[in-house]
């Protein structure tokens, strides 16, 4: 298999995971846009303003502003100083200078894990329709009815440019670098026969989880037009998934027997073996993005609505017959070299 080579990566440079990333580095790194062509970055003015207010505050006489003043015999000491406003301004002006300073990748936070999913291909199948919890509107399956979508997709460890704002649904706290996603789509039968769906573009990234050798893995993938089967939508847009890997056989948990592992509730689930002995859980949730004017537009966080599951599996490997003519070798070659360029 031919794959593109691993390249520097410029955001993680710096050993203490803090990098500045220059706009000539920048410039070689593809972008993947928003799907509806960017919007007004609410959260960033709203963070600005938070920034600015915070700024005023510990300049003031009764914060930081006073303190100085004071220590530099300006004023004589006084009991009016407000440590607490001081401390609460201070942790603002810090929260939003760094998220601000992330969205406009000026400094990039590493939190990924080092362990890699580079080139694992797997089979990718959405599972959408109405779920416990959504806030999809009511009419959306009511049926019941479920829209099934096989796909192939490989990770990679290319880096992509998210655009201003980034992506808190992958990289909380707003850093707008991940990696590349390959899919080229994939397609269902509905009662119109066979129904073709496009991606144009995808991304992931990874979070540690807090249980060590345990991380979330964040993906998108980009819709550029909807999909429908009865009164089920995949609607055109960003779809989110979240799932989780661990890093190694030695992180997984004690219940891991056979590819399996015990989940909380007692279910028992599978799991997909990535390059590097990592282990992936082999499903999880999709959702999509419905900000308004109700969490202003994003700046209060996001709002997701539950779209469905999704499963991977391992992808099988081409039968190869024992009888195999040379001739028929060189067709079945030829043609697992385009699905393969077509990654």
């Amino acid at each position: 298999m031919r794959f593109p080579p691993a390249a520097r990566n410029p955001w993680t440079d710096s050993r203490s995971g803090l990098a500045c990333v220059s706009m000539e580095e920048r410039a070689d790194i593809e972008r993947i846009p928003r799907p509806d062509g960017g919007s007004f970055p609410v959260r960033t003015v709203v963070l600005a303003l938070l920034s600015v207010q915070s700024a005023i505050g510990l300049a003031g006489d009764r914060e930081l502003g006073g303190v100085v003043a004071e220590l530099s015999g300006q004023r004589p000491l006084s009991t009016d100083v407000d440590y607490v406003g001081s401390l609460l301004d201070a942790a603002f002006l810090a929260f939003c200078g760094t998220t601000i300073l992330n969205q406009a990748g000026i400094i990039s936070g590493d939190s990924m894990s080092k362990a890699t999913l580079h080139n694992m291909e797997c089979g990718l199948t959405l599972d959408i329709g109405r779920e416990r919890g959504t806030w999809m509107p009511a009419q959306w399956a009511a049926s019941g009815a479920r829209l099934s979508l096989p796909m192939r997709v490989r990770f990679s460890d290319e880096d992509v440019d998210l655009g201003f704002g980034g992506e808190d649904a992958i990289n909380p706290g707003g850093s707008r670098n991940a990696k590349k996603l390959y899919c080229n789509g994939g397609s269902f039968v509905g009662a119109q026969g066979e129904t073709v769906v496009r991606v144009s573009g995808g991304a992931w990234s990874s979070v540690p989880s807090g249980i060590p050798g345990a991380n979330t893995l964040n993906f998108f993938l980009d819709f550029p037009e909807e999909a429908s089967r009865n009164d089920v939508t995949l609607p055109k847009g960003r779809i989110f998934f979240t799932s989780t890997y661990w890093e190694s056989r030695e992180a997984l948990p004690d219940s891991f027997v056979d590819g399996t592992i015990e989940l909380p509730d007692g279910r028992r689930v599978g799991t997909v073996q990535g390059p590097g002995g990592v282990y992936v859980l082999d499903q999880g949730g999709c959702s999509i993005k419905r900000n308004d004017v109700r969490n202003l537009w994003g700046a209060l966080g996001d709002v997701m609505l539950i779209l469905g599951r999704f499963s991977m599996s391992k992808l099988a490997a081409p039968a190869v017959r024992a009888d195999e003519t040379p001739q028929e070798r060189a067709a079945r070659e030829r043609a697992e070299d385009v699905a393969r360029r077509q990654f």
